[in-house]
């Protein structure tokens, strides 16, 4: 049986285009692949800046109504204050918040006859706490 010379080249041209067709998908491929993998330019993590806590409040208070401040410097950290369960004779203006603020501690007259001791600590971000302790006069 003989072949055609022009079945043979016809044959021939097939493969090619099909190999062809082949490794141009590849290359495709591996463009695709290696361009999505770009590093991007992410923006710095965080770092938290210093924390302190001052205040007016003294060890001991007066038994009379007082407002003492409290400032806070949180720089990039946020903070929260928390107080005893359910302590109605003194309160501060806000509970949480972040950077550098002066806040108002208000406490009530102390007619209990009795000293009472409270507490108000602050919290932040970056795991630090401050916590300040008071006592108030009954006489």
């Amino acid at each position: 049986m003989e072949t055609k010379p022009e079945l043979v080249t016809l044959t021939i041209m097939k493969t090619l285009l099909l190999e062809k067709r082949k490794y141009g998908f590849l290359i495709l491929c591996f463009l695709i692949t290696f361009s999505s993998c770009k590093k991007e330019n992410l923006p710095t993590k965080p770092i938290p800046g210093p924390f302190q806590v001052s205040s007016t409040i003294t060890n001991e208070i007066e038994k009379g109504a007082g407002t003492f401040t409290l400032t806070i410097e949180g720089s990039t950290n946020g903070w929260w204050i928390t107080l005893p369960d359910n302590v109605q004779w003194y309160s501060v203006e806000r509970r949480y918040g972040s950077g550098t603020v002066t806040q108002k501690l208000s406490i009530k007259a102390n007619d209990t006859g009795l000293q009472r001791t409270g507490w108000v600590k602050i919290n932040s971000t970056s795991s630090e706490e401050v916590t300040i302790n008071f006592k108030q006069k009954a006489l």
